[in-house]
């Protein structure tokens, strides 16, 4: 095991963290916040002084080849170092009231799940309040991929930095180069997230809230510089333009490089985006007549609703406009499915993925053909191209650790006392990467209802949703941390 090689690239993130915690001191001050101001350069001279150790540390490493090993374990130490360090910001400000707290509020902002400990937003700092909303953008393409974009020498074999961080379970790579490939895919990021902070001021929202709720729509976070979120600004137009960069965000950001810029395919032949859509307006139609129905809204009322909430949720966003814990169960239950889902690979959106969620049917429809014909040999394609078992197992699996993590962490939360409801909800929510669940983790309500180990198992969740599982669960396997 090459540990100087995984210093060098903590080390490496950890710089770069400093660095964008210069931005939001610029924030603090353009707003006259001197004490943020200061609460930021002391969390820039502790994680600079530990940046600065890490490399000195790897630098026998500079030329050395990574490995799978060397890959995940810098991935999952990497992220876990960012949150914990992009904590002190929050714990310095004097806005939280313990370092739980504040690791809990971190975590949630870079691994885009947007749950939050914080009831009025209104009275925080406009400086704190931006750096929420950083961490949240530079989580959702991935810092490790902006790391590639930026530093492409960064070693041999950072391909498995790629993999071990980039979601879905068919990598692939836009072109040859991995850091031309990152570079394109943060393109592509920083395009709609400038477009959005336009569209957005364009409809009468301020700049400041304009470029907050644009770095968390297009990340997929749902951090707001309101606690009403979007619901404060009582806008339709300013709902459309959201809805539509949610959608955007969730969809497959390879297949818009194809079709935008390429244009060698439609977007259409994507089967994965096919069935995202079409699962989106089976939810629609449904959750429509459902609230008609039970709760007697009319039909434009109901479809607005339904529409937003959807395409919200699916895109684990978890922007609201309204507070679907009050709505019925039968449409909470198909918010809570589409949480666990998600969006597409290869989006900044959390969930199981939805290509994944189609592989299993697939392999569960030939595993049933199998039984009546066990001789005939099938073989599961996508958009044309062969699946290899191996991918096929690495889905099981993953399902399968999705689904008990699930479990595992719900189990923790009712020990504190809340309902089925509350703990299955927050633990879907949070490995999901939606941060919002129903009940006492809904919308109305904050996380602050949970103790702090609970909040502490909830960050191992949020981080375990977002890195795909795997580097998580590897941590915990001694043979990964010995030597090769």
């Amino acid at each position: 095991m090459n540990y100087r090689l995984i210093c060098k690239v903590i080390g490496v993130i950890l710089g770069l963290e400093c660095l964008i915690m210069l931005v939001s001191i610029a924030v603090s001050l353009l707003y006259r916040e001197q004490y943020m101001a200061m609460a930021f350069l002391r969390s820039i001279a502790v994680c600079g002084a530990c940046a600065a150790a890490l490399l000195i540390a790897g630098r026998r490493g500079e030329n050395s080849k990574m490995h799978v090993r060397e890959g995940f374990l810098s991935v999952s130490m990497s992220w876990i170092a960012m949150s914990a360090f992009g904590a002190l910001p929050y714990w310095f400000s004097g806005c939280f009231l313990s370092p739980v707290d504040a690791l809990f509020e971190s975590f949630s902002g870079f691994t885009t799940t947007g749950a939050t400990l914080i009831a009025n937003l209104e009275v925080l700092p406009k400086g704190l309040l931006f750096w929420r909303n950083l961490t949240q953008w530079a989580g959702g393409m991935g810092v490790l991929v902006m790391t590639l974009a930026l530093l492409p020498k960064l070693g041999a074999g950072s391909i498995f930095l790629l993999r071990a961080e980039s979601p879905g379970p068919i990598k692939t790579k836009l072109v040859p180069k991995i850091s031309q490939s990152a570079k394109i895919m943060y393109s592509i990021y920083i395009l709609l997230t400038a477009s959005e902070t336009v569209c957005l001021r364009i409809a009468g929202m301020p700049w400041y809230d304009s470029l907050l709720h644009a770095m968390s729509t297009v990340a997929t976070g749902g951090f707001s510089s309101r606690t009403a979120s979007l619901g404060a600004y009582n806008s339709t137009v300013v709902n459309m333009i959201v809805v539509v960069f949610m959608l955007l965000s969730s969809l497959n950001f390879a297949v818009l490089y194809f079709v935008v810029v390429k244009r060698t395919m439609k977007l259409w032949d994507n089967a994965e985006i096919k069935i995202y859509l079409r699962l989106l307006a089976a939810s629609i139609v449904l959750i429509t007549a459902d609230l008609m129905v039970s709760e007697g809204f009319d039909a434009m009322e109901s479809v607005g609703y339904a529409v937003f909430q959807v395409i919200s949720v699916s895109s684990t966003t978890a922007f609201v406009t309204s507070d679907f814990g009050q709505w019925p169960e039968f449409s909470q239950m198909i918010l809570l499915m589409l949480m666990a889902v998600g969006g597409c690979a290869a989006s900044t959106a959390g969930g199981i993925k939805v290509q994944r969620v189609a592989l299993l049917f697939r392999v569960m429809y030939r595993q049933l053909q199998s039984v009546i014909h066990p001789r005939v040999v099938r073989t599961i394609c996508v958009d044309g191209r062969r699946v290899e078992e191996p991918v096929l197992a690495n889905v099981s699996l993953y399902f399968f650790s999705y689904i008990v993590i699930i479990l595992l962490m719900a189990t923790a939360s009712s020990l504190d006392g809340h309902t089925l409801g509350t703990s299955l909800s927050a633990a879907i929510a949070c490995v999901s990467n939606t941060g919002t669940g129903i009940e006492l983790a809904g919308p109305a309500s904050t996380f602050n209802v949970f103790s702090a180990p609970t909040k502490l198992v909830l960050c191992f969740g949020m981080l375990a949703g977002r890195l795909e599982i795997m580097p998580m669960l590897l941590m915990f396997f001694p043979s990964v941390w010995r030597g090769k």
